[in-house]
């Protein structure tokens, strides 16, 4: 994984989803583009690289927010981290794990942040308007992870196929 890119990129994002995200709201529902971004990089960066990208991309959007410091850069952090232990169990380049997954951490992180609105009072979404916040930011998430795949180089990660599986040559005579 490049770091300067990712960087790049992360500041990119979290610009974007500040000025530009209000502005493609879907029947009320904003997409979440660094959610979809630290999937991206928790299904194809190293799980340790995966992990601490999570949480800087949360970092970078608690920034952003309101919320106190520190609840986005933990969600993102534990997103990467659950999809760092599911993903060796997945097609990591299929469009529909693409969708799956970020479908499955947006309900979690929502959840997670509605739980934690209703123990401080604070005001937040209904859970109809959550659903379809999470489904509307998991629809994002096949084109941007196919545009993001077409420069692995660039982003430092790995090249498409399968990784090799070969077991390793006995060594010795030969037949």
């Amino acid at each position: 994984m490049r770091w300067l890119t990712f960087i790049t990129l992360v500041v990119l994002v979290v610009s974007l989803q500040s000025t530009v995200a209000g502005r493609l709201t879907c029947l009320g529902a904003a997409p979440d583009w660094v959610l979809v971004l630290v999937v991206f990089y928790a299904l194809h960066a190293r799980a340790d690289q995966a992990m601490a990208a999570g949480w800087l991309a949360g970092a970078l959007a608690d920034l952003l927010t309101i919320e106190r410091f520190g609840l986005l850069s933990l969600t993102y952090g534990l997103v990467a981290l659950a999809v760092c232990q599911v993903r060796d169990w997945m097609f990591t380049r299929h469009p529909l794990t693409h969708f799956g997954l970020t479908l499955a951490a947006a309900v979690v992180v929502r959840v997670g942040w509605l739980v934690y609105r209703a123990a401080f009072d604070l005001p937040g979404d209904g859970v109809l308007a959550l659903g379809w916040s999470c489904v509307y930011t998991a629809l994002w998430a096949p084109p941007l992870h196919w545009v993001l795949l077409k420069m692995p180089r660039v982003l430092g990660i790995r090249r498409s196929g399968l990784r090799s599986a070969r077991a390793p040559r006995a060594r010795g005579q030969r037949v």
